[in-house]
């Protein structure tokens, strides 16, 4: 990690030593091109590995697998139909719609009997190309093997084979392509040909057989047709000489015609009654008036039939239009115009005369229809009576004709049919016919093969992508520092890079020796490089972290420093000896106390022949300074942990007063106190440090530690949460972290650093 960037603000690392958050946050979603191009260089191996594999299968398929031959025939459907029971005048109301019936025809293609009469015809269940013996011979060798299956069993599986390579689709509006595809020329058009024959032939056989059952049918409704109109005919001749029922015609009785007769006759007479009394009423309607004004008008209608009125009304009119003008001309009561008006009366008295005499006329015609009126009701009433007599008859013999006319009808209509079904049975014919005949092709069809193997890339990249995914999904370390800062609300202080043990630090002598056995061993090749390597990236992150502890000491007393961890081996312990090394380096007093009670890894590593430690100090049995390691060329000590036995109570002595008397003890007489704590999951001993410890480190490790524990261990260690100065990313593969976070790839390469003296 930079220098620039490790090198935090003072204020940002104080304020964020002094907060405390209860549900660390968590990374946003979302989609990002970076993230995306991260992870294809991350699993570029196993996508390109996937896509090689699935590129040499298809390659395998495309060689082993020999592209068909595919031949087609065409069949021509003609969707007008004959059906046996139809009428002729009612044809184009019957005929279905031609897109229906041509689908209906590409299902009965498809359908398993035709496939299953095809492959009994031609024997495919004995062919190799429709058994389960395949191309590959390893596979036919296996297969041979194998005991014989039953006859049902290889019929069934060349049925399934058979679809595989049949194709049926339609061309048009009524064409239909009938394809097979096989890995001989000669047997591909073979199977097309008899595919389409045996489909033709299937419907010709089903329309014989529905012609030949129908007219069976048509048989036996005859003759029961034909003895039934005999016996509704005989029926009714019975009935009519039982009742004596005379036919005048037309399907109807001589008491009705009667009827009939005597009631039409009736009408006139009525009528011509009717029209004697309208005339009578309107010549009384005129005579009858005060003032004789409607006797000129009645005039108009009687004119018509008497000359002598029309003749009065001429002239009665012409005196009319003279009074009139004379009246203009001299005035109303000039001798003139009343001599006009005389005349005028005069013609009115004669007028009402003749209406008088007409009247006498028309009253004599008027009773003269009455009575011929009454004369023909009675003659009516008689018949009526006549005719009721024979009601039921005529009811019975209503329904008896009925039913005689309804079985000549259907007699009829029977008959016709069977001699169209017979013309149907002699000329048989299917809407299918063949109109392109398939032949044997000359070239093999690679299109299925083509495309089986430029699809098998891209399933071998969806496949890598997915491996790939899943393999991100099952990592829940942590990878970068931003994971770090998202997920935990730390700070990360430093990457620290991985170090692998050589065969030379086993070989390289004691860097330090002193009075006792030095603190920097021969088994501490890692810790020593602090020294040895000050220009290592290793050494520069704990010279980051050793800043980071300063500035956060600087808002707060930071002599206490603790450093610790989610689970064990994650590092912190070497952590804690090379951050002391790196402090009583430069010459601050650094003391390196070992706190982890149960597993002293670090007293065991650093000093493992001494026999006291910092159990007995607390216990009273030795000094604190017989109890010190002191390193003789470095200000520094180490207060390591001698135990022959484990410790239960390691967190009551960590909380006891003792242990806080020795550290305040211990803080005047060293600059900085190191602490190497236990993990923080597993135990409950750091958090009986919050009162010792000024601040603390949290070590993890790249990749391995899970997110989800270090998350739940700090949820539930709120003291020490508050008090995290940030966290450390140890064991990091440099190499590899730049496919994590590749917008700072280059940041990670060594010769960004080359200039400034860095050896790794």
């Amino acid at each position: 990690m930079s220098v620039n960037e490790s090198y935090q603000d003072q204020e940002q690392v104080a304020a964020h030593s002094a907060r405390y958050v209860a549900e660390p946050q968590h990374v946003s979603g979302g989609f990002e091109l970076g993230s995306m191009f991260d992870f294809v260089r991350r699993r570029l191996w196993i996508i390109v590995s996937c896509m090689l594999f699935m590129c040499v299968i298809g390659a395998t398929y495309f060689i082993a697998v020999p592209a068909p031959y595919i031949s087609k025939a065409v069949l021509k459907i003609d969707t007008r139909k004959f059906q046996l029971f139809q009428q002729p005048a009612n044809l184009g109301d019957q005929m279905i719609d031609a897109g229906a019936d041509v689908e209906s025809h590409l299902e009965a293609l498809k359908s398993e009997n035709l496939a299953l009469k095809v492959i009994t015809e031609l024997r495919l269940a004995d062919d190799p190309e429709f058994g389960m013996a395949a191309a590959i011979p390893i596979v036919s060798n296996l297969i041979e093997a194998r005991k014989p299956e039953s006859e049902v069993w290889r019929i069934r599986n060349a049925l399934r084979i058979f679809e595989k390579h049949y194709t049926v689709e339609r061309q048009g509006v009524f064409l239909i392509a009938i394809s097979f595809e096989s890995a001989n020329a000669e047997r591909s058009a073979q199977i097309t040909n008899a595919v389409a024959q045996a489909y033709i032939t299937q419907q010709l056989d089903a329309k014989y057989e529905v012609t030949r059952q129908g007219t069976k049918f048509l048989e036996r409704r005859i003759s029961e047709l034909r003895d039934q109109v005999s016996a509704a005919e005989k029926a009714v001749i019975d009935y009519k000489a039982e009742h004596k029922i005379v036919d005048a015609g037309n399907g109807r009785l001589t008491t009705d015609q009667q009827a009939t007769d005597v009631n039409s006759r009736l009408t006139a007479a009525r009528a011509k009654a009717l029209e004697m009394r309208a005339r009578l009423d309107r010549i009384d309607a005129a005579l009858n008036d005060p003032a004789k004004t409607n006797i000129i008008n009645a005039t108009a209608d009687e004119a018509l039939s008497n000359p002598l009125i029309l003749k009065l009304r001429t002239q009665y009119l012409e005196l009319a239009g003279r009074e009139a003008e004379l009246s203009e001309k001299y005035g109303r009561d000039h001798l003139a115009v009343v001599n006009v008006r005389d005349s005028m009366r005069r013609i009115q008295v004669s007028i009402l005369n003749e209406l008088q005499r007409l009247r006498g006329a028309y009253k004599n015609d008027y009773e003269f229809a009455r009575e011929a009126e009454e004369l023909i009701n009675k003659q009516f009433q008689g018949a009526i009576a006549d005719s009721r007599s024979s009601n039921e008859a005529q009811v019975k013999l209503a329904n008896l004709e009925i039913t005689a006319s309804t079985y000549k009808t259907m007699y009829d209509n029977f008959v016709r049919r069977y001699a169209e079904a017979t013309e149907q049975q002699s000329f048989p014919y299917t809407e299918a016919r063949l109109i392109t005949e398939a032949v044997a092709p000359i070239k093999r069809t690679y299109k299925k093969s083509l495309l089986i193997v430029a699809l098998t890339p891209i399933i071998g990249l969806v496949i890598g992508i997915g491996l790939g995914a899943l393999l991100d999904f099952l990592d829940r370390g942590f990878r970068t520092t931003t994971e770090i800062e998202t997920m935990l609300g730390l700070a990360c202080i430093a990457l620290v890079p991985l170090q692998r043990k050589t065969a030379d630090d086993n070989q390289r002598p004691p860097t330090i020796i002193g009075p006792r056995r030095g603190l920097i061993s021969n088994e501490l090749g890692v810790v020593s490089s602090v020294v040895e390597q000050p220009f290592s990236r290793f050494a520069e992150a704990i010279r980051t972290i050793k800043l980071a502890a300063d500035l956060n000491g600087i808002s707060s007393s930071n002599k206490v420093v603790g450093i610790t961890s989610t689970l064990p081996d994650e590092g912190k312990s070497t952590i804690a000896s090379a951050l002391a090394i790196s402090i009583a380096r430069v010459g601050g007093r650094v003391l390196l106390v070992d706190c982890d009670l149960r597993n002293p890894s670090l007293s065991r590593a650093l000093t493992p022949s001494a026999d006291l430690g910092i159990l007995e100090v607390l216990s009273g049995k030795v000094s604190l300074d017989q109890a010190l390691c002191k390193e003789v060329y470095l200000s520094m000590a180490f207060l390591p942990v001698r135990s022959k036995s484990r410790i239960a109570d390691s967190s009551e002595i960590l909380s006891s007063n003792a242990m806080k008397k020795l550290f305040e003890r211990l803080r005047h007489s060293y600059d900085y106190i190191i602490v190497d704590l236990p993990p923080l999951a597993p135990l409950a001993d750091v958090r009986a440090t919050s009162h010792l410890v000024d601040s603390y480190l949290l070590v993890a490790e790249w990749g391995n530690t899970s997110t989800s524990i270090v998350k739940h261990a700090l949820r539930t260690a709120p003291r020490v949460y508050e008090r995290v100065v940030g966290a450390v990313l140890n064991k990091v593969d440099m190499k590899a972290l730049s496919l994590y976070d590749g917008s700072r790839a280059g940041y990670y390469h060594n010769k960004s650093y080359g200039r400034y003296g860095y050896t790794d």
